[in-house]
């Protein structure tokens, strides 16, 4: 296991120092976050509202996509390769453009893990890009503290290959796109893997506190699994604890009220958009359009550009998916029942107010991208524990099934990156 939790490591870091400068999904944004706590005094880094002017400059001197460029005013991609530009010399600056800075779509977001990276990068005075290539190997780092503690505990009271399974599935270009970009997603899939261990271990109360509280406070994707832990508290340790935990865990709700709540983002379910005027079964329809469009980016998102995995590559993930479904069976005595159902349920809840507030936004179904799940794995992976069970006749093929799976995406991804965005 340690081989294949070495290899999942080194997989996000390639990823890390191949992708090109701000191409992962929303990178600008949040590293503007960032950059407020690292330089900005500390009342306006909280507030954390704009992307300021130096870093849409230095943007600019990356190439980048044709839809970015128009406001970025970057070279494109083909004109100027973009593969490993970041570890390589930074381009020299040209005649500013006059940036002016822009509202952070990404303000909404809660301040824990923006005040932590900044404040790590405040002593180091660095030029943006250099700040993402360190944020980058930060999340990395966060992945590989995860997969080589607390996650390296749990699984062994896993079942036989589940671990590796699990392992193997963060080789597939979605976990690192997910999970290697300047971004709190990382941060999320360590705090889990604590979660979890603590919960495991019957850690001592202020512990289970802090990290109760500290989840929200990083990104709202937390709640799902606090909700997960709040109920094995209160089944387990009892009503006082789990009572505490849950005050811990509404800290985020004074904080966002202090900075000024807002949902921001794609979460504009208080915009001036227009209101969905659409029948039950449209509704329905377009709700399984999201949730098809969710797991299918978790294989594959295809970075800032949004590029789509091959139609052949779609079709095995999805019949992965499905026959480990099937083969999978019921534990003789699951554990936690209600906590996972519970957490289940918050997690579809979330699912459903995030694709309809997309809806609003854009106008579209399916805009909610899969890398929420890959923060989500380590619950996902310990609720697979508890309830199932795998009968060793058909989980050597479905390894087996995974691994060619797993070859195949990767080599379709660098493929595309490297035609897509030159070396």
């Amino acid at each position: 296991m340690g081989c294949l939790a070495a290899l999942a490591v080194a997989r996000l870091a390639f990823h890390a120092a191949f992708l090109p400068a701000f191409a992962g999904p929303d990178e600008p944004q949040h590293l503007a976050r960032i950059r407020d706590f690292a330089a900005r005094p500390l009342s306006e880094a909280f507030a954390g509202r704009l992307v300021d002017a130096p870093l849409l400059e230095e943007q600019g001197l990356y190439p980048c996509d044709a839809h970015v460029r128009a406001a970025a005013g970057c070279p494109e991609f083909g004109e100027v390769p973009g593969g490993f530009d970041l570890i390589r010399a930074a381009p020299a600056p040209r005649a500013p453009r006059d940036a002016r800075p822009i509202a952070n779509v990404e303000a909404n977001q809660p301040p824990l893990f923006y005040a932590a990276a900044g404040l790590l990068l405040r002593p180091f005075p660095l030029r943006p890009s250099a700040q993402l290539l360190a944020i980058r190997l930060l999340a990395v780092a966060l992945v590989a503290g995860a997969l080589f503690g607390p996650l390296r505990r749990l699984s062994r009271e896993w079942p036989s290959g589940l671990a590796a399974a699990g392992l193997l599935a963060l080789l597939l270009p979605g976990a690192s796109e997910a999970l290697a970009r300047c971004s709190n997603d990382a941060a999320v899939f360590l705090w889990a893997a604590l979660v979890l261990d603590r919960l495991a271990r019957r850690t001592p109360a202020w512990t289970m506190l802090l990290l109760m509280a500290a989840g929200p406070l990083l990104k709202l994707t937390a709640i799902p699994i606090a909700v997960f832990a709040l109920v094995v508290l209160a089944r387990e340790r009892g009503p006082a604890l789990a009572a505490a935990s849950l005050a811990a865990s509404l800290a985020f709700v004074p904080v966002q009220a202090l900075r000024g709540w807002m949902w921001g983002g794609t979460l504009e379910l208080n915009s001036a958009g227009a209101p969905i005027a659409e029948s039950f079964g449209a509704v329905a329809a377009g709700l399984l359009r999201s949730a098809y469009a969710f797991v299918k980016t978790a294989l594959w998102v295809g970075g800032q550009s949004l590029r789509r995995p091959p139609r052949w590559l779609v079709a095995p993930w999805f019949a992965a998916i499905g026959a480990t479904a099937l083969a999978a069976r019921p534990r003789s005595s699951p554990r936690r029942v209600p906590a996972h159902a519970a957490a289940l349920a918050g997690a579809v809840a979330g699912f459903a107010v995030f694709a309809v507030a997309n809806r609003r936004l854009y106008g579209v179904w399916g805009g909610v991208a899969g890398w929420y799940l890959w923060s989500w794995s380590p619950w996902i992976a310990e609720a697979a524990a508890d309830l199932t069970t795998l009968p060793a006749r058909a989980a050597r093929p479905l390894l087996g099934l995974e691994a060619a799976l797993v070859v195949a995406a990767n080599a379709a991804w660098l493929s595309d990156a490297v035609r897509f965005y030159g070396v």
